[in-house]
């Protein structure tokens, strides 16, 4: 089976239980999934083995810089981080009430894609609260287990 690892950044812990439901979903499928805080992690863990790259990214309100507070620092130092051949895919929680909705989402997916990495799943945008939209993104990583396989 698959090493999958996810980077998250959650200000209000929306994204950090979307994150933490789709490991329980690749898990779940057999997968072994690692799971890390962007605040506890450096660029460098896009360098680790994995077979997959989850990148978790929340978006709240007019969005004046790419992504939140919490991520900024890595969505930095991706801009010269070599990803090709990099297996990822970018999830991340906002709010449909903004202009902006998970515009970050698209920002790091950009990023990821302009340093080598191959998107290998379509942008997971999630509005608000994610046991919300549970189904959707258990569904999206079941997606993913498939290209696992």
């Amino acid at each position: 089976m698959a090493k999958v690892l996810i980077v998250y950044g959650s200000e209000t812990g929306n994204t950090k239980a979307a994150a933490d439901m789709i490991a329980e979903t690749l898990m779940a499928a057999g997968h072994t999934v690692t799971v890390r805080d962007v605040l506890d992690t450096t660029i460098a863990a896009l360098s680790e083995p994995f077979d997959l790259y989850l990148l978790g990214v929340s978006t709240w309100g007019a969005v004046v810089d790419e992504v939140t507070e919490d991520y900024k620092s890595f969505h930095e130092a991706m801009k010269t981080a070599d990803l090709t051949g990099r297996k990822l895919a970018v999830f991340g929680c906002g709010d449909k009430g903004y202009e902006n909705f998970c515009k970050a989402v698209d920002y790091a997916a950009e990023r990821a894609r302009s340093r080598g990495a191959t998107l290998v799943a379509e942008r997971l945008k999630i509005d608000l609260d994610p046991r919300k939209s549970a189904d959707a993104i258990r569904a999206w990583a079941q997606n993913l287990t498939g290209m696992l396989a």
